[in-house]
């Protein structure tokens, strides 16, 4: 994970309504619960690496158009996933970790972050802070 320096976006106030569509289509409400929660915008066409915005509620619940939201510094995660199948696992394993885990876990949540990841990731906060000026 690498936090965007610098940015004017921690500390910028919205309803809900208005930052997902400010947002949309390129950022996702991802990892969230009615006090807080994180848009995401996929940088790389594997979906390994994220610009993750976060924000908390103010008022009101997160999935209500009307909640007043606070975002969060922006940062840049990277998720390495496994590939392949797991092995050494029992007869009826499979079906058990097929019906509760639907995917694998990363190998790494928190992968290392290229330089060329932040500096995508960097320019398009400067987009936003124009935007949410």
């Amino acid at each position: 994970m690498k936090e965007i320096q610098n940015s004017s976006l921690p500390g910028t106030r919205g309803t809900f309504g208005y930052i997902r569509e400010t947002l949309e289509p390129d950022f996702t409400l991802a990892n969230w619960d009615y006090e807080h929660g994180y848009f995401d915008c996929m940088l790389d066409e594997q979906g390994m690496v994220y610009l993750r915005l976060p924000v908390k509620v103010l008022q009101g619940e997160l999935d209500s158009p009307d909640a007043w939201l606070e975002m969060g510094t922006p940062f840049v995660l990277k998720h390495v996933y496994q590939t392949g199948v797991e092995e050494d696992i029992g007869y009826y394993e499979p079906v058990v970790s097929a019906v509760m885990n639907q995917f694998q876990e990363p190998v790494d949540k928190d992968g290392e972050v290229e330089d060329r990841w932040i500096r995508q990731a960097e320019q398009r906060v400067r987009q936003l802070e124009a935007i949410f000026e």
